[in-house]
């Protein structure tokens, strides 16, 4: 799927298709939800988590069949204002790291896993970082 492309809208006006929810599995969707606000300052709104406009939704078996040990894992990116502050809350919660912070041509980097194992990496992207990693309202 292509996530730009444009759809039919009412009364054939066209919209672009855009992100609305990332659903992920998780053992105990209200401690997850309570982890990601924790963790990344998000706004949580029972039983919503949001980040930059999209709804995170934790839901027990939301990818798997009956009886599937092992859970779908996902590599969710959070770009944020203040990696080292990231990096506190995320040390604090006692936060399993897969890559530690380092400096990349795309910025500061780490990653850490969430509480049912899936990817949750930071970006602090620099000013001279590649123009995909800003919003087109930071470059013009």
């Amino acid at each position: 799927m292509v996530a730009d492309r444009r759809v039919p809208g009412p009364v054939g006006a066209e919209r672009r298709a855009r992100l609305w929810a990332v659903t992920l599995d998780a053992a105990d969707p209200v401690r997850a939800a309570t982890w990601y606000q924790a963790a990344l300052g998000l706004s949580h709104d029972e039983p919503l988590v949001m980040a930059g406009g999209v709804e995170l939704r934790f839901a027990t078996g939301a990818s798997h069949p009956p009886g599937w040990v092992e859970p779908a894992r996902i590599i969710l990116n959070f770009h944020v204002g203040d990696i080292r502050a990231a990096e506190a809350r995320l040390v604090a919660l006692g936060a399993v790291w897969a890559r530690e912070l380092e400096a990349t041509r795309w910025g500061i980097i780490g990653t850490v896993l969430d509480l049912d194992g899936n990817y949750v990496q930071i970006v602090e992207p620099t000013a001279d970082s590649p123009t995909c990693l800003h919003r087109k309202e930071d470059h013009g």
